[in-house]
């Protein structure tokens, strides 16, 4: 618990998702932003200059020992997630990091074990679970409103989207599209599920597109470019415990229509959470939306309040091992145990 009235917060990062959180944290009256950490000197004054933080740092190891702060934001590149989150924990901060939690399971799980040792906060940012529609299904599904949710698909297709800088470097993103998209989509979608324990998964992935040159977008960062060696395209179906099953599908370059859909089927009826919201049941009563919730002001109140997460590490861990075993299945050929 903060010794303020308001949460002291700092942005590790200030390349887009860094841009967002400093957004975010300062449209939110119970935090003060109070540092701010980029390996470039020049950005992150260009950053405190904006936002009016007195702290600035270029190594977080040295960010995370200011004794006037009290939580981070981690917006690194995905391999840096884990050692980023770790110092802050250990150093006895809160966290919230960007999506994926990690590069890979292992990974997530030293997180995890930091944050439980600490007694400190480990939430993912995710900003599907905090969607309208997400929310709306998540009320109506705990309900009963949709019998037992047995099968589900869940799919983000963009074309000619590849990004800029670290994000197609293997070496510094663990991975390609299955990382970035499927983090958010096949997250909301198993944790509409309910959190199934997963058991295995059968997956696929190319590159066809990325190795031909092809499919480069405009967005992502400007620098630390390197080789395109990650897939462009994954596809999986995962199995769990109970006899449930996910169909998921991400590309970042496909000779298609860019397409975000989601689909959750159960004994008494589904639910369409994209591209629009839509409740499928014969009886169906009139719908009233839940409101939508900002993860940074969400994180904010939580450390405040001492609440859950809605998005806690714990969940992040199991989402990684499934994106593990996914891109195990399409090393080997075979379906790979979770």
């Amino acid at each position: 618990m903060p010794s303020k009235d308001k949460l002291r917060v700092g942005v590790i990062g200030s390349g887009f998702a860094g841009r967002s959180h400093l957004e975010g944290y300062k449209n939110v009256e119970d935090a003060d932003l109070v540092a701010i950490c980029d390996v470039s000197e020049e950005r992150a004054k260009e950053m405190a200059e904006k936002y009016g933080i007195s702290n600035v740092f270029t190594d977080y190891e040295e960010m995370v020992k200011l004794d006037e702060l009290d939580a981070v934001s981690v917006c690194l590149p995905n391999m840096m997630h884990m050692p980023a989150s770790v110092a802050a924990l250990e150093a006895g901060k809160h966290v919230l990091c960007e999506k994926p939690l990690a590069a890979n399971a292992e990974q997530a799980a030293k997180m995890v074990a930091a944050a439980e040792k600490s007694g400190k906060t480990l939430a993912m940012s995710l900003n599907f679970r905090y969607q309208s529609s997400a929310l709306t299904a998540k009320k109506l599904i705990e309900a009963g409103e949709l019998g037992e949710i047995y099968y589900a698909k869940t799919g983000m297709l963009r074309n000619n989207s590849i990004p800029k800088g670290w994000f197609h470097v293997k070496e510094k993103s663990g991975g390609g599209p299955l990382l970035d998209l499927a983090a958010h989509v096949l997250d909301v979608t198993w944790w509409l599920m309910g959190c199934p324990e997963p058991v295995s998964a059968s997956g696929s992935t190319s590159s066809k597109l990325a190795a031909a040159g092809k499919g480069m977008g405009s967005w992502g960062v400007g620098y630390g470019d390197g080789p395109v060696d990650i897939e462009d395209l994954a596809v999986a179906l995962i199995r769990f415990k109970d006899g449930q099953s996910l169909f998921v599908e991400v590309s970042w370059a496909l000779n298609s229509p860019p397409v975000t859909y989601g689909h959750l089927f159960g004994t008494e009826g589904s639910v369409t959470l994209f591209p629009d919201f839509a409740l499928h049941k014969p009886s169906a009563k009139a719908l009233e939306m839940e409101p939508g919730k900002d993860r940074i002001n969400e994180f904010v109140h939580n450390i405040l309040d001492g609440t859950k997460p809605l998005g806690p590490g714990s969940d992040g861990v199991l989402v990684m091992r499934m994106l593990d075993a996914i891109y195990e299945s399409a090393a080997t050929g075979k379906e790979a145990a979770v």
